[in-house]
């Protein structure tokens, strides 16, 4: 297998790899959660921002846990699609250099 098909295949998985990832960011919930007391009472909130307003919706106690992994799941995988993006501009480089034309890395996305 020559160095161009074996950047070529690096780059699809790469690609594939970064599609996972953001199919895993969309499906986790994003913000953080916010606590407040209320009469003695401590509420959970999870917030975020759409635009310049702040929602929310409230978090059963039972499901605080759960929701704040889920949150640091969803930061680690934004994380890594940084990562990826990154890998793909190097890995396209590579390609540009082995001969492959704009066409063809084009092609390779699919």
């Amino acid at each position: 297998m020559s160095k161009s098909s074996k950047l070529a295949n690096a780059y699809k998985e790469v690609l594939q790899e970064l599609n996972n990832a953001q199919e895993l960011v969309a499906s986790l919930p994003r913000g953080y959660i916010s606590r407040k007391t209320i009469s003695g009472h401590t509420y959970h909130y999870l917030q975020w921002r759409e635009g310049s307003h702040v929602l929310s919706t409230y978090v059963n106690d039972n499901l605080v846990a759960l929701t704040q992994a889920k949150i640091d799941v969803r930061k680690a995988a934004e994380e890594l699609v940084k990562v990826l993006k990154a890998s793909l501009k190097k890995t396209e480089k590579e390609l540009r250099k082995a001969g492959y034309s704009e066409e063809q890395i084009q092609a390779l996305r699919g």
